[in-house]
């Protein structure tokens, strides 16, 4: 018994998601071609060395070629929750790689790369870009998190975004994987597999000629914004403003223009009492302006989403966060040991760790008091991902 809990414990399931209904690509993703193999056919051949591989389908009539598993879903047309739910109710282990069929370059590799944050205690790990897109169809989930997410849809909540939400979820920066900014590519639209078609041809080439590939596709139209977001997260206490407000002048010293955006987790007002902005939000417009000569605000008098938010930054070459411990974006955490406090994340999580304690988890540790070390490990962070 206890060997077969081991089992269960330290192998691994791979999930294909094939239900989708491709409608911005017009055609089944799951067909595309890749040199001559199909898309499919490709990922299925990526994920040989998992311990079973299952193919979440519509119908378990589709794509006979493929010799995995074919699991269809519990009800149709409920997007890819489901998906995942009726996978999950079949798989073997507890620990599941789950993959959508538009992502052709990601190999066993890097998902063994990213099981390593699947620690105890997590539930989720879910790759994110430099620009806080989450890959959530391409990420470790426990067989345990079943029962939440049958919950949430039998509450008729499909949403991803919801439910992780309600799951532990470790982030892991892609730039920070083995060639993650080339392998994370989503292929969703017929100008992206055109511009794809030509760089696998030439990763071929440069492969076959015993070099590696180098060049990222890049959408015509980025749904993101490109500049690189890093949130500093402490306990209240640590000296976390304190820190950033000596960070900033370091980094602009390199040269880099700075944008921050603070979490503040109470009401607050920036208008002043009478003021023609303040008689304007009073009247409800849903979004103040004041511009000067020197400089300008907009403020958004209405419930925000933090990730929408900070897509409206232009013009800057880094964007920190002071707070947003929940948000995607890779993460920065500083550890006071005065505080009494215990660390709000786990080492492992952190893009890097500013503290006064041994910290024996994390490859990038820096003091607090040498601010210098921070600023070169971030100007050499934007420098390795641009």
């Amino acid at each position: 018994m206890n060997a077969e809990l081991d089992k269960i414990k330290s192998g691994s399931s791979a999930v294909i998601l094939c239900g989708g209904k491709s409608t911005r690509m017009a055609q089944d993703k799951a067909e595309l071609l890749i040199g001559k193999k199909t898309f499919l056919q490709q990922i299925e051949k990526n994920l040989k060395d998992a311990d079973e591989i299952l193919l979440s389908v519509k119908d378990r009539r589709d794509y006979p070629e493929i010799g995995a598993r074919h699991i269809e879903d519990r009800e149709e047309d409920k997007g890819p929750l489901m998906g995942l739910c009726s996978v999950l109710e079949e798989c073997s282990y507890d620990k599941v790689w789950v993959m959508s069929c538009d992502m052709p370059l990601v190999n066993w590799d890097t998902a063994q790369e990213l099981e390593h944050y699947l620690t105890d205690g997590i539930d989720a790990v879910i790759p994110v870009d430099r620009t806080g897109k989450k890959y959530v169809l391409c990420a470790w989930y426990r067989k345990s998190t079943l029962e939440i997410l049958k919950e949430q849809l039998e509450s008729g909540d499909l949403k991803v975004k919801h439910l992780l939400g309600r799951l532990r979820v470790c982030y892991v920066a892609v730039e920070g994987l083995s060639d993650g900014s080339h392998k994370f590519q989503n292929i969703n639209t017929r100008e992206e597999y055109q511009a794809f078609t030509g760089q696998s041809d030439s990763i071929s080439n440069r492969e076959s000629c015993g070099k590696s590939a180098g060049t990222a596709v890049r959408p015509d139209k980025e749904l993101h914004t490109d500049i690189p977001i890093v949130s500093f997260v402490a306990y209240s206490g640590t000296g976390k403003t304190t820190f950033l407000e000596r960070l900033i002048p370091k980094l602009k010293a390199r040269g880099l223009k700075i944008a921050i955006v603070k979490h503040d987790g109470h009401r607050f007002e920036i208008d002043h009492e009478g003021k023609d902005s303040d008689r304007f939000t009073k009247a409800g417009a849903d979004v103040t302006g004041l511009i000067s000569s020197e400089k300008a605000v907009l403020m958004e008098n209405r419930q925000t989403d933090p990730e929408e938010f900070l897509k409206k930054i232009d013009g800057v070459d880094l964007i920190l966060t002071e707070g947003f411990k929940q948000g995607p974006w890779p993460k920065i955490m500083l550890h006071r040991k005065g505080t009494g406090k215990p660390m709000p994340l786990l080492p492992e999580e952190c893009l890097a760790v500013i503290s006064d304690v041994e910290i024996l988890d994390c490859k990038n540790v820096f003091p607090l008091e040498e601010i210098e070390k921070t600023a070169d490990f971030l100007f050499r962070y934007i420098q390795n991902i641009s």
